[in-house]
């Protein structure tokens, strides 16, 4: 990781999660690095971020518990399109 992924690492945000048709919809935003919306698919969740099954509570669970995880992936993925949903296939 270098110096520039640490920095969006502390300046990113993540929005609360909604879930809708198996994933995890979520918003990253920050200063200077605009608007971006992601989901990862319940499969993704349960190989990637521990969720034991594919309920809502265990998604919401699992991102929780991995937020910092996620912004990671999301800094250092520098897939951004704010014209549609970015879908994460690996946390």
């Amino acid at each position: 990781m270098d110096d520039s992924s640490v920095v969006w690492n502390t300046e990113l945000k993540l929005s609360q999660p909604t879930l809708a048709d198996g994933e995890i919809h979520f918003s990253a935003f920050g200063p200077g690095w605009g608007f971006c919306s992601y989901a990862v698919p319940a499969g993704v969740a349960m190989q990637c971020l521990g969720a034991k099954d594919r309920s809502a509570s265990q998604l919401r669970l699992a991102f929780q518990l991995n937020r910092e995880r996620i912004i990671a992936t999301v800094a250092e993925g520098s897939v951004r399109d704010p014209g549609r949903r970015v879908i994460l296939s690996n946390v």
